[in-house]
């Protein structure tokens, strides 16, 4: 059951995006919302600062140190302020805490108490990329152990999820969580295995997992690849969240072959939700 969610904030459009999402899940889930903003340590670092008074022709460290660490601690209090608002008006429970330290490693030690974290898809240099997912979050992805949920949308559908399987540890975690939003949202699902011989089987064991949670859900197998069959099949099926397992193969292959768990990032038509 999803009753503590973690919603780092660094007051972007795209964060502010995922705190409305967060918003009202923990109002259908009946959960409380943990809001986290990181003061990131390395742009308050000697180099970083240097780097700055030099582009701007002036002697370094005027201040510059305080001045900066003052207006990133501001920033960070009014995203913080905008998501309590929208937890109080939706009287969703809260609370919030902000903290100077690594961004990532900050918000993975935070959500080890958690049991899930939502995410904005991009972030404060989001305009830069094109539509592809920030850095910060593909890293919370790799090393959360809680399921992380990354939306484009502030508005949770209730369609049906979809589920993609194909057997390994990280897909059997998304499935746990996949039954869990079946059960605790009262929402149906579409189970997909991608081509194999293995396929029947895979859909023969996911069948018995769901059913056993009394949870409805369509099964099917598609030839073809991986990523692209996943992410063509939850636009056809119209998948409210697509829920699959996050980076499930070695690092090693993931860079001669790529990654379904990226593609599924950067293309999935709605929002994702990945499990370790």
């Amino acid at each position: 059951m999803i009753k503590s969610i973690l919603v780092p904030t660094d007051g972007s459009d795209h964060a502010a995006r995922g705190v409305r999402y967060a918003v009202a899940l923990a109002k259908r889930s009946g959960a409380k919302l943990h809001g986290l903003h990181v003061v990131d340590i390395k742009l308050l670092e000697g180099p970083f600062l240097r780097d700055v008074s030099a582009s701007l022709g002036t002697a370094p460290y005027v201040n510059y140190q305080g001045n900066i660490a003052l207006i990133l601690e501001e920033r960070g209090k009014a995203a913080l302020e905008y998501f309590t608002k929208a937890c109080e008006d939706a009287g969703v429970p809260s609370e919030t805490s902000q903290m100077t330290g690594v961004v990532v490693r900050c918000i993975v030690e935070e959500s080890e108490l958690a049991d899930l974290v939502v995410v904005g898809h991009g972030g404060e240099h989001s305009e830069w990329l094109d539509g592809l997912v920030g850095s910060t979050t593909e890293a919370v992805v790799r090393r959360a152990k809680q399921p992380v949920l990354v939306t484009a949308t502030d508005t949770p559908g209730d369609k049906a999820f979809l589920a993609a399987y194909d057997g390994s540890a990280h897909a059997k975690r998304a499935l746990q969580t996949a039954a869990d939003i079946g059960v605790d949202w009262q929402m149906p699902g579409h189970v997909l295995v991608v081509g194999g011989e293995e396929a029947e089987v895979l859909i023969d064991e996911a069948r018995a997992y769901l059913e056993t949670h009394e949870v409805a859900a369509t099964y099917v197998s598609r030839p073809g690849d991986p990523s692209e069959v996943i992410v063509a099949y939850a636009e056809e099926c119209q998948a409210s969240l697509l829920v699959m397992g996050a980076y499930g193969h070695t690092k090693v292959r993931e860079l001669v072959v790529g990654s379904t768990t990226a593609y599924a990032l950067n293309h999935a038509p709605c929002p994702l939700l990945l499990a370790r």
